[in-house]
């Protein structure tokens, strides 16, 4: 092939454009989007060594894996395709045939249907306790069989704390794996806790801006690599474009995490005086059952808050949702926007009445999740729809 471009048809121009090179030193300052399914090895590295596939690999993709990595004191992180999929890659990935699981019922509810109901079609065993008592953890676990143990803190929707030091006590003793899903917490909470693998939704604060589906696991090198494996079988990898987004979100984390805890502090307080409340959660209370274990574990106490209105304000929780103007109705948290949802009609349909009960879910319990509007505005929306 004739290397003179001049001496090219158009087809063949067009397929092979000229390649910009940059000048030693001449970076950009924002990382490029490698938008790119395949790349051309070089004969100086080992193949694998190098990028060559992107759903094995794509430098756009590691670079939010390193960013996260760090932020989180984690030796390695894996992103994948969504929240779900890092939990369900992490599992599949650690879990086999005849082992055993221990989660909590305070728990994402697609994580506790996938452990409840198709962990068990792959002979993994499963037993859901409850973090208010946690004193059973110890007499759940099946020696040589239990291999890991799941948990959120705080938990979705109705923020409980796990006391991490116990669950961290009683896995070392019996030599089982830990990992927890840190997202109401955020990415720079609980990163001195000796847990095995963190699992983020880079969907809710990591990105921050409600356009982008995209989870991460976090840990021990080892493990992380067993989990990389799965999720390249699996196809669990993310776009380039989508890492893009969560990198160049990350630029302003703190500041939004920073501005949202503050706002979500002074509505809990208003919401937690007024007549229509009750059962107002927010970690940032003193009157939250796990404000002191919120205190010495987390620097920050979130941005999400739950809480019940009387039967006199609506009909139910939804309804009284679609009374709310500048507050959202829909799933999610962590965005720019606030939004809420009814807790009831979206996290427990698959709970017994039982469970509901003592969970405090039912036709009146809603999650809010704190954007970057003014406290004010947000009180006189809460306080329109109250009244």
């Amino acid at each position: 092939m004739n290397s003179n471009r001049n001496k090219w048809n158009i087809n063949t121009k067009l397929n092979h454009p000229v390649e910009v090179i940059l000048h030693e030193g001449n970076k950009p300052l924002v990382q490029p989007i490698y938008q790119s399914a395949k790349f051309a090895p070089t004969e100086n590295v080992p193949y694998w060594d190098q990028f060559i596939y992107s759903r094995v690999s794509n430098p756009t993709t590691r670079q939010l894996e390193l960013t996260l990595a760090e932020i989180q004191n984690r030796e390695d992180c894996i992103v994948l395709g969504s929240g779900m999929a890092a939990l369900t890659a992490t599992f599949l990935a650690l879990l086999q045939s005849g082992d055993h699981i221990i989660t909590f019922r305070e728990l994402y509810k697609p994580a506790r249907t996938y452990i409840r109901e198709f962990l068990p079609r792959y002979q993994i065993e499963n037993t859901v306790l409850s973090l208010s008592r946690i004193d059973e953890l110890e007499a759940a676990i099946i020696p040589g069989k239990t291999k890991l143990i799941h948990f959120e803190s705080p938990s979705n929707p109705n923020l409980d704390i796990a006391d991490i030091d116990h669950i961290l006590a009683i896995a070392r003793k019996f030599g089982v794996l830990v990992s927890m899903d840190g997202t109401f917490a955020g990415l720079h909470q609980h990163t001195g806790f000796d847990i095995d693998v963190m699992i983020h939704s880079l969907t809710k604060f990591a990105n921050g801006h409600g356009d982008v589906i995209a989870g991460s696991v976090a840990g021990k090198g080892q493990l992380i690599k067993k989990i990389r494996e799965m999720s390249i079988y699996i196809g669990a990898t993310p776009d380039p474009h989508s890492c893009y987004l969560v990198e160049r979100g990350l630029k302003t984390y703190m500041l939004r995490y920073e501005r949202q805890t503050q706002t979500s502090l002074k509505i809990a307080e208003f919401l937690s005086t007024h007549p229509k409340v009750k059962n107002v959660r927010y970690p940032g209370l003193l009157s939250h059952s796990g404000h002191e274990l919120a205190k010495k574990q987390m620097k920050d106490m979130g941005a999400v808050i739950a809480f019940e209105i009387d039967e006199s304000v609506a009909l139910s929780a939804d309804k009284f949702c679609h009374q709310l103007k500048l507050i959202q109705l829909t799933v999610s948290i962590g965005s720019t926007e606030s939004i809420i949802c009814s807790t009831g009609l979206f996290f427990a349909q698959d709970l017994a009445p039982e469970d509901q009960r003592e969970m405090g879910i039912n036709n009146f319990s809603l999650r809010l999740s704190i954007g970057l509007e003014d406290a004010q505005d947000l009180i006189q929306d809460l306080k329109q729809a109250l009244d």
